[in-house]
């Protein structure tokens, strides 16, 4: 009996290491995680975190401009009523409040996530307060809504624009919103935007 497993253990130690278990355990296990390294480096070259801005000073000049926007839209009272039909192609709005109505709006679809996502939808006036625009494709999930006067197709012309409405809509629950200006007052907004409030000031 110990001559047969001798014999066995000196054929196994007679074998070329590749023709052995252990080598190939032992090398295969810093090879999955140098695989696993190329892996995700592909990852976070091709899916870029979108959301950091590598432009801070530029950003925080904006914050009064979009401020600005945001109040003038409350002090015309602007409210509008968006539908998107079944499948997303006709986008339909109605747009109320203490202004001329403009030719053209822009709304503006933003994912939370992923910016290439992101999409501009142009809505053309065809009278009585009412636009009509086309998408291609009925998004899903949840979207960020931003609705504002003029054609707008680039972030830096939408920092422009004289008034914007801001919403959020889930696509997976509701093709529908109805959007109105902040209800935060002037002053609170300028208070987000100087760190004080003018009395503060005077004070």
């Amino acid at each position: 009996m110990s001559s047969v497993s001798g014999s066995k253990r000196s054929a196994q130690q007679s074998q070329p290491w590749y023709r052995q278990f252990w080598p190939w355990f032992l090398i295969a296990l810093p090879a999955t995680v140098v695989i696993a390294s190329f892996f995700m480096l592909y990852l976070a070259i091709k899916y870029s975190d979108s959301l950091v801005s590598d432009n801070y000073y530029r950003d925080g000049l904006a914050i009064n401009q979009i401020l600005t926007q945001d109040v003038r839209a409350q002090d015309l009272k602007l409210s509008a009523l968006i539908v998107f039909d079944g499948e997303g192609e006709l986008v339909t709005l109605e747009l109320a409040g203490k202004l001329e109505m403009p030719d053209i709006l822009t709304l503006q679809l933003q994912h939370p996530t992923n910016a290439s996502a992101d999409t501009m939808i142009t809505l053309m006036a065809v009278g009585g307060g009412a636009y009509r625009g086309h998408l291609p494709l009925k998004p899903r999930y949840r979207y960020y809504l931003r609705l504002m006067p003029g054609l707008v197709n680039h972030s830096d012309a939408a920092k422009l624009v004289e008034w914007r409405l801001n919403s959020e809509l889930d696509f997976a629950v509701t093709n529908s919103v109805q959007i109105s200006a902040a209800t935060r007052d002037k002053q609170a907004l300028d208070k987000d935007s100087t760190g004080s409030t003018p009395g503060d000031n005077a004070r």
